[in-house]
């Protein structure tokens, strides 16, 4: 492996807690929600989106927090956000039109060939690969035509970009710790090319994007 990419470290986030302090959480939420926008997340999610299926009309979304991405879907696609964690789901939903769904990515509550596609995006770092496989493996079931998983590639580069934001405290307490923590918790290109091979898709890609990111896509 290069020496520009760091050994994975599985560290806990911040944010994946039930209890952290209200105001800190808002803070990140809205940290992610401008990486997103500012940071190349949105333009990648649906370049990927388009890749996988671009005829999709019903989205699943994992780990989806405030549905910040599925809101960029076009208007004629439903949306469904999928969160473990009630706050980040209910953060800005007077603001979203997609329909929001506690639930355990482990254990999905859809029938069957439900919805077109089952996405999620800087959600796949936090699990070990052979998690990641059982929770794609579900989503493939759940969906008609494929699922797909997006997340920041493990590098030294997008680990200094984010030690830099919170050295100059361009982002809230949260981020400061967690967004170093997630690149080191992240997987590189091969590495998911690896969980994809475990899925036992029919057919599946791994996408390196600018910057920095990757998409692993996997079809039924």
């Amino acid at each position: 492996m290069s020496f520009l990419v760091p050994k994975r470290v599985d560290t806990e986030e911040l944010l994946d807690e039930q209890d952290a302090p209200r105001a800190d959480m808002e803070r990140s939420l809205r940290d992610l929600r401008r990486f997103n926008r500012w940071a190349g997340g949105t333009p990648t999610y649906l370049r990927l989106v388009r890749r996988l299926a671009p005829t999709a009309r019903v989205v699943i979304d994992l780990g989806a927090g405030t549905a910040d991405l599925l809101d960029a879907l076009p208007p004629n696609v439903l949306t469904i956000a999928v969160d473990l964690n009630i706050k980040h789901l209910s953060y800005g939903r007077n603001h979203s039109r997609a329909l929001r769904v506690l639930a355990d990515a482990n254990r999905l509550p859809f029938r069957s060939a439900s919805v077109d596609i089952v996405t999620s995006s800087h959600f796949f770092h936090h699990f070990e690969p052979d998690e990641n496989a059982a929770i794609l493996r579900d989503a493939l079931r759940v969906a008609r035509i494929g699922a797909m998983a997006s997340d920041t590639q493990r590098h030294h580069l997008p680990l200094l970009f984010v030690w830099l934001l919170a050295k100059f405290r361009l982002v809230g307490r949260i981020t400061a710790y967690d967004a170093p923590a997630s690149v080191l918790r992240g997987y590189t290109a091969q590495e998911a090319r690896a969980v994809g091979e475990k899925t036992g898709a029919l057919r599946f890609e791994v996408v390196k994007m600018f910057p920095f990111r990757f998409g692993l896509l996997l079809w039924k």
